[in-house]
């Protein structure tokens, strides 16, 4: 028996049918058990087939439509198309998928496009978020008179003359 450790060398690309298909990247890793003892050149060949294999899985994936944030926990359904494709062939082989890993950036992508749906479906989040942004661009100006005594307070203080109470943002 041998054992063959591979990993994709690009990313996997899938359209993640879950956040309208946009486009994230995968990069899948493992093992392949090989029943014989077999030369180098062999190996290096069953581990070439294992490689061209994965982007169809992750075809039938998507034609099941597969969620994005699903496929990192798929690594034995994964392990088992490719060990039956190998078979298929011919190759007396076990295929292990270590694992199914989204890209930092795909990552970034999902976690903004998740924030904005939450948003969108939360009109109470929608107003605050609305008001951070107006708050950070300086649209909003703080009170003109202290919330706690009721003091005329000046535009750049930050604690009210008279009671000392903070003025807000």
């Amino acid at each position: 028996m041998t054992d063959v450790k591979f990993g994709t060398l690009e990313p996997i690309r899938y359209m993640a049918p879950d956040f309208d298909n946009t486009m994230v990247s995968y990069k899948v890793y493992g093992t392949i058990l090989i029943e014989q003892d077999v030369e180098d050149a062999f190996k290096e060949r069953i581990k070439s087939e294992v490689l061209s294999m994965i982007p169809i899985v992750f075809s039938e994936f998507h034609a099941r439509e597969v969620k994005c944030l699903e496929i990192p926990a798929m690594c034995s359904e994964m392990s088992k198309k490719l060990t039956e494709r190998l078979r298929e062939i011919g190759r007396k082989c076990n295929v292990s998928v270590g694992g199914i890993v989204m890209d930092e950036e795909s990552k970034k992508i999902i976690e903004e496009k998740q924030r904005a749906k939450i948003i969108a479906d939360n009109p109470a989040i929608a107003q605050v978020e609305q008001l951070r942004a107006m708050q950070a661009a300086g649209a909003v100006n703080r009170p003109k008179f202290c919330p706690n005594c009721g003091t005329p307070v000046g535009p750049t203080g930050k604690f009210c003359g008279n009671c000392g109470s903070p003025l807000g943002v």
